[in-house]
């Protein structure tokens, strides 16, 4: 029904464009497969919750004109007038700002020790009583910080604070999966007293991501930033506000850095964006490419058999006899480069696996990429198919 025989035949005599079309599918369903898959990846990865209120957030640095270690007084002086202004939720200190990919990590272990639980590196804030608040962070069990769990020190001292709040997801890698941490120790010396939501923290393209811990501590000797989080629309204002306030407070220092939480975020995943658009354009024009040498080979084809097409016109076969044997023509040459593309794909992925630290390759993408370049080359011959089947019987058969 369908002349195999025939179509066979026909495409060994004209092996090469057959063979460069297949090849040429190959290629773009292993490319087109595996870009999809890494796009997928890297747009859930911008979309994962931050779990901070990062839309209504931002940071500013405190730089004195004069030389010597801060004053805490000072600082609690800022944060009580900034945590009175309409408009704003909360303010605290940071000793960094959340996604800026930039901060303080420390290895951490439980001193229980159990097994199969072991050092776990964590992205460390030192904050005060307001940073729960201030980060959007729910408290999930224990209690949050008060002011006189504060330490105020120099970090030459060596000083340590004495408790801390883990997040849920750090609480889990120091002590297993739902056990609660609250009163327990974690080295050095430091006990639990609180868990909290998760947040991605400072580091949202490292490992640490999520393994979060708060210190209510204050260095006197290092760079001065706070948090400020505002009532939603009130973003810009305040921005622009608290600096000027700040100032009154004290003219002799420059405020310096000011930043929202969500330029923060877009210049972490600006990698991530690139690497999605520069995939999909190559996505894109692949595809476009094998669609036109699809449609170029069809009408090369057609072109060159003319007079066979008018003898089988006049010999009874109909439009759609004629369609259907170009369409089988590509669909034989469309799935044997399906089947070099699948393997193409696959051994592309495992190469990314073994050197990249990538996902294997979810089957659903490798089928719905057979289905989608299966269905660009039908639909590619489809119109030079057409066209053969206009070709008049006695116009076919003159003599050229």
């Amino acid at each position: 029904m369908f002349e195999f025989g025939p179509i066979l035949r026909t495409l060994w005599r004209n092996k090469t464009g057959a063979l460069l079309i297949m090849l040429q599918t190959a290629l773009t369903l292993a490319i087109v497969v595996n870009a999809a898959f890494i796009i997928t990846q890297r747009q859930a990865k911008i979309d994962r919750p931050t779990g901070l209120d990062d839309a209504n957030t931002f940071s500013l640095s405190i730089v004195p004109t004069q030389a010597g270690d801060k004053n805490f007084a000072d600082v609690e002086r800022d944060l009580i007038t900034l945590n009175q202004l309409p408009g704003i939720v909360s303010a605290t200190i940071v000793n960094s700002a959340p996604l800026s990919s930039s901060g303080s990590t420390s290895t951490m272990r439980s001193e229980d020790n159990k097994p199969g639980i072991g050092e776990v590196e964590a992205n460390v804030f030192n904050t005060d009583q307001r940073g729960m608040d201030t980060f959007g962070l729910k408290l999930l069990a224990g209690r949050n910080f008060t002011a006189n769990d504060m330490t105020v020190t120099s970090s030459l001292e060596g000083k340590t604070p004495s408790v801390c709040i883990l997040t849920r997801q750090l609480a889990d890698n120091l002590f297993g999966k739902g056990v609660d941490p609250v009163g327990k120790m974690i080295t050095p010396g430091v006990q639990v007293i609180g868990v909290a939501s998760d947040t991605i923290g400072a580091y949202p393209n490292s490992d640490v991501a999520g393994d979060v811990v708060l210190v209510p501590l204050f260095y006197t000797n290092f760079n001065l930033r706070y948090l400020i989080r505002v009532k939603p629309g009130q973003l810009d204002e305040m921005m622009k506000k608290v600096p000027q306030v700040l100032n009154e407070l004290d003219s002799q220092r420059v405020i310096t850095g000011v930043r929202s939480l969500q330029d923060y975020k877009h210049s972490a995943y600006r990698s991530d964006q690139a690497t999605i658009s520069m995939l999909s354009v190559t996505m894109v024009l692949i595809s476009l490419v094998t669609g036109l040498g699809v449609v170029g080979l069809t009408l090369l084809w057609v072109n060159q058999r003319r007079k066979q097409i008018g003898t089988r016109r006049a010999l009874g076969a109909t439009k759609l006899m004629v369609v259907r044997y170009f369409l089988v023509e590509n669909g034989i040459i469309i799935g044997a480069g399906i089947l070099l593309g699948c393997a193409l794909a696959l051994f592309a992925n495992h190469l990314m696996v073994q050197h990249y630290q990538m996902m294997a390759l979810n089957g659903g993408y490798l089928v719905g990429g057979v289905v989608a370049v299966w269905l660009l080359g039908l639909l590619a011959a489809l119109v030079p198919a057409w066209r053969a089947a206009q070709i008049s019987p006695s116009l076919a058969t003159r003599s050229v």
